[in-house]
């Protein structure tokens, strides 16, 4: 039996150019130390501009911001409650923002949640955008609202920076005619609008989301955005038709876990993909089920040889076991790396035909 050294050996030597081996080796070196300093190698050599994480905390931005003015956190989910403890004891903290009508109605945490409409309506509170996988879009939402810009703060900054144009953006990645895009882990449809940003005429996305509330919110945006080429469908992906324990946290980190928490069913990619639909992309981002899901994905990959954009930094062993099962699905893919945060997640591995 080969030595996890010796796939990775294996997996060195099968990356296509040496920007996927120098992320490649840092990555394993970061695994191996928890030294910053390969993630910060990786971030100067390939985030051009991009800030390394400093390890400042939300609490240093609450001392920037004024005495006289109420601050409310955007976006009530996982990142929000994350940061909730160092705003809580500040008098000047009210509450959350959030578009979820269900949040609106009962708070999150503990704390009452305004809609986008009322804090638009305001333009008196200092506002925080308490999520990264949403920051951009939250900002936008505050720009055309006519909100103040010197009163809107972003975490990135004191948080961690992730690329929003991560799994479509790489120069090496073409795009055809009559895209269709299976998007397992949809969260809140942000990166079917990335992909729709890098290929105009789409003809189909195949958007997979397991988390009620975040199936919600894409049902809301789907409506609110006409995404008529959106199916979304409420499941997660998985090698088998079944019912999964999982941990449910409206965001990002929604996961399928061994036991407690709730119950999601999960189906097989090949199955639910009518068979004279013509897979043009893949992109999986489902925290740590990626194999899984592409094992379900055998009879599409095999047969259409998608773009494929995966996800390797969820579990240590998907370093070597995702890019030797893609590999060995379709030998002529070739295979990239790229890195797209300041810190130790958004590792992406690309499959592409020559």
């Amino acid at each position: 039996m080969e030595s996890t050294f010796g796939q990775y050996q294996k997996v060195y030597g099968l990356l296509e150019d040496e920007t996927s081996r120098d992320i490649y080796l840092n990555r394993l070196n970061w695994m191996i130390s928890h030294d910053m300093r390969y993630i910060e190698a990786v971030v100067s050599a390939y985030l051009p501009g991009v800030p390394h994480f400093t390890g400042k905390t939300p609490a240093d931005l609450r001392e920037l911001m004024p005495d006289d003015r109420k601050i409310v956190l955007y976006g009530a989910g996982i990142a929000g409650k994350i940061v909730l403890p160092y705003w809580q004891d500040d008098e000047r903290f009210i509450g959350f923002c959030s578009q979820t009508e269900e949040k609106q109605k009962n708070g999150y945490c503990g704390w009452p949640v305004m809609s986008p409409e009322e804090l638009l309506s305001r333009k008196d509170l200092s506002v925080v955008v308490s999520t990264t996988m949403a920051d951009r879009e939250i900002k936008r939402i505050l720009e055309e609202g006519g909100y103040p810009r010197e009163q809107v703060y972003s975490l990135i900054e004191y948080y961690k920076y992730e690329d929003p144009g991560q799994y479509f953006s790489p120069d090496f990645i073409s795009y055809g005619r009559e895209e269709v895009l299976i998007d397992a882990g949809c969260l809140n449809l942000a990166s079917s609008l990335e992909f729709k940003k890098y290929y105009k005429s789409v003809k189909k996305i195949y958007a997979f989301e397991p988390d009620p509330e975040c199936y919600q919110i894409c049902l809301e945006r789907k409506d609110r955005e006409s995404l008529s080429e959106v199916e979304l469908l409420p499941y997660g992906t998985w090698s088998e038709r079944t019912t999964l324990h999982f941990t449910a946290s409206a965001d990002g980190a929604s996961h399928v876990c061994k036991a407690g928490g709730s119950s999601i069913p999960v189906v097989p990619i090949d199955e639910v993909i009518p068979e004279e639909e013509r897979v043009t992309m893949i992109k999986m981002d489902i925290e740590g089920s990626e194999l899984e899901s592409l094992k379900d994905a055998e009879r599409v990959i095999r047969r259409d040889k998608p773009k494929l954009a995966v996800c390797i930094y969820h579990k240590p062993e998907d370093m070597t076991a995702i890019p030797l099962y893609i590999k060995q699905l379709v030998p002529d893919y070739k295979l990239y790396i790229r890195h797209h945060s300041n810190y130790g997640n958004e590792t992406v591995l690309y499959a592409i035909m020559p």
